[in-house]
């Protein structure tokens, strides 16, 4: 069984990768980053998604690459994105001063504490209004007058 072989699939959406990659790869200083040539900007087609991966040879494997980040399932990739990319990058980048990998995983921790308290707050708030008038409903309908809570 002879294989056909692959011919390379026309993307735009690399095109606008190849765009976008210029102020990862060399630098935005405007943002505090200086670049880094070793990363690579793909749209993984599969997944759908946009996914950052850094060039990191060993001896027997030179083609490594390790991925840094990737983008949510079905999300555009604009500049927005990448400058929100970038600083995130300068933020975890242990090669600048006063960025320690123990500062860096503190405030990490710090700003995934901050993500769960305000998820968990929208969440009380979306459903107390429900659940008061689901107890209304309850006491009405069992002929309580009167609730009190105790916490």
């Amino acid at each position: 069984m002879n294989a056909m072989p692959l011919k390379p699939v026309f993307d735009p959406r690399q095109q606008i990768a190849d765009r976008l990659i210029r102020p990862l790869r060399e630098g935005k200083p405007e943002l505090g980053w200086q670049g880094d040539p070793s990363l690579v900007l793909v749209f993984e087609r599969i997944s759908n998604r946009w996914e950052l991966w850094r060039h990191e040879p060993l001896r027997g494997e030179p083609d490594r690459h390790i991925m840094v980040a990737k983008g949510p399932v079905g999300q555009d990739l604009n500049e927005d994105a990448v400058n929100l990319l970038i600083m995130r990058l300068r933020d975890a980048d242990t090669h600048r001063g006063g960025n320690s990998a123990e500062s860096i995983v503190e405030n990490a921790i710090a700003h995934n504490d901050r993500l769960t308290k305000n998820a968990n707050a929208k969440a009380a708030d979306a459903i107390a209004e429900p659940l008061a008038k689901f107890y209304h409903e309850a006491g009405k309908a069992l002929g309580v007058t009167q609730t009190t809570f105790g916490f």
